[in-house]
């Protein structure tokens, strides 16, 4: 039998039909949480690093996962596509306040975040730090060890009110800057694993309510300011006045402070160093970061946790 021209067109019509049948439907999405396919940057997860990891903004970290082991660093810029962005200014936001493009070079060229195929934390290159470590602890990472390529650095900032962030970052590669506001200086490149982004919310973790007395020290050569441990958590304590009627002296966010924490004669004393969450005149919230013991402060393990735990719950009996 033979086949027609308008036959064959109306079979072919037919059949592109059938085919666009077996396709799956569009499905809308938010634009926000939109994944640039080559990277895998989710806008929404970019928006928290840019807010809880911003340029200039001093971190913590510990490397190869060892909790024992923190170091003070910096993001110093940003590298996006093998461009150095060195100011927040330089990331302009939507409506909504998710990042849409960075201003990239002299000439502040407009990068949509839709055209990140990279996207780089620049941080100094801390190995020096090492030399502050015990025997053991320098052991455990190998001298000059922490930044080889591929190995994980997790970074930890201030969140304020809401708790402690953290990422993990894989070392990209250690680079000495040729130009820039930090040339011939040694960095590393963090590759940021943006599915690790996480914010602790300090308010939500279980405390324990006690009344055990704290000096708190401000400043080296000044006296103490007797308080209260009101309550605490894993990670932070509440202090209060003392006394009715008196108050705090004033504090700024990120303050580091000195605990002295003395749990009767036959205890132990605790120094803590630690650093102002949030204040009002009446109270404080300190974020627990080191023990001093073995005369230097060394951040907290899980049996110092326990131990310093413990002490508080039985304080009076």
């Amino acid at each position: 039998m033979g086949w027609s021209l308008g036959s064959f067109l109306g079979n072919q019509n037919m059949l592109k039909s059938f085919l666009s049948s077996l396709r799956p439907a569009k499905i809308a999405i938010d634009e926000n949480s939109v994944v640039n396919r080559k990277t895998g940057l989710d806008v929404a997860k970019l928006k928290t690093l840019v807010e809880y990891f911003p340029i200039g903004k001093k971190l913590r970290y510990f490397p190869e996962f060892q909790r024992d082991i923190v170091f003070d660093t910096l993001i110093v810029a940003y590298s996006v596509n093998d461009h150095f962005v060195y100011s927040r200014d330089a990331i302009e936001t939507d409506g909504n306040g998710y990042p849409a493009f960075f201003l990239i070079g002299e000439d502040a060229v407009k990068l949509s975040v839709s055209k990140v195929k990279q996207l780089h934390l620049l941080v100094p290159d801390t190995s020096d730090m090492e030399k502050t470590l015990d025997y053991h602890r320098r052991a455990i990472i190998g001298r000059s060890r922490q930044f080889i390529k591929g190995n994980a650095i997790t970074l930890i900032a201030n969140a304020g009110a809401r708790g402690i962030s953290t990422v993990d970052t894989l070392v990209a590669k250690q680079v000495t800057l040729k130009d820039g506001p930090y040339a011939n200086n040694k960095m590393v490149l963090l590759d940021p694993e943006l599915g690790t982004l996480s914010v602790t919310d300090q308010r939500k973790q279980p405390r324990a309510r006690t009344r055990v007395p704290v000096d708190l020290y401000l400043k080296k050569a000044a006296p103490a300011c007797s308080c209260l441990l009101a309550d605490f958590s894993d990670s932070s304590i509440r202090l209060r006045v003392r006394d009715s009627g008196d108050t705090l002296p004033t504090m700024e966010i990120n303050d580091k402070v000195i605990l002295v924490i003395n749990l009767g004669e036959s205890a132990k004393t605790y120094s803590i160093k630690g650093a102002v969450l949030r204040q009002s005149a009446e109270s404080c919230v300190i974020q627990l970061q080191a023990l001093y013991k073995d005369h230097a402060f060394a951040p907290f393990n899980l049996m110092d946790s326990f131990e310093l735990k413990t002490g508080l719950l039985n304080y009076g009996s």
